[in-house]
């Protein structure tokens, strides 16, 4: 039979280990968020300033589809080799690392679907399914990083994200102007990844 006592000191041990966070993983996701919320949330402002119907050169369109994407990709390197070597991380920290690279999966894979099902329908509405799925993902993730952190801001940020996602759905639904359906993805991207990705590397930095 187990021993009690036994029992009870395993179980704090594994909820002090879900909850330990190491201040340079903080400041690594946050930078990860931060870099990401901004490429694209710039991204999206320009679109829709491009999607008002101004006629540019195809270069333009060219330089706002792909340079974000590989900005973000530096960023992402450039944290990658930072923490190579660093300390195990704990219970917490892989599974909160586990859904943002689960989400990150999860975006790559269905740009793919919904790209391919819109080329071949010829149907931008299919397209524009892709940013609305996003949310959901981010919505999901952040719910998982409140449920193991119970941090109120997680909650909020969660919150915000299928609030988000429901907007886009309706304007979508409505056939409301292509600028605004971007407008609303932008101002989520700055406020609800940007935005957190800044306070938590800040939080992590005034720790250090």
């Amino acid at each position: 039979m187990t021993d009690p006592t036994e029992s009870a000191r395993d179980d704090l041990a594994f909820v002090r280990a879900l909850m330990s966070e190491s201040g340079q993983v903080q400041d690594s996701l946050g930078q990860a968020l931060l870099a990401a919320g901004l490429s694209y949330g710039v991204q999206c402002l320009i679109q829709a300033f491009l999607a008002t119907g101004i006629e540019v050169p195809v270069a333009v369109h060219l330089t706002v589809g792909i340079l974000p994407t590989v900005i973000f990709l530096v960023a992402i390197i450039r944290i990658t080799v930072r923490e190579r070597g660093s300390s195990k991380h704990s219970v917490g920290t892989r599974a909160i690392n586990a859904a943002f690279g689960g989400g990150g999966l999860a975006a790559m894979t269905t740009a793919l679907i919904f790209g391919f099902l819109a080329f071949r329908t010829q149907n931008m509405g299919t397209w524009l399914l892709h940013p609305i799925m996003i949310c959901v993902v981010q919505g999901t993730i952040w719910y998982i990083a409140h449920a193991v952190r119970r941090r109120g801001l997680y909650g909020l940020v969660s919150a915000g994200w299928f609030a988000t996602a429901l907007v886009l759905a309706a304007l979508l639904g409505m056939g409301g102007p292509i600028p605004v359906f971007l407008l609303v993805l932008a101002a989520a991207l700055l406020g609800l990844m940007a935005l957190p990705g800044y306070i938590l590397m800040r939080t992590a930095q005034r720790q250090a």
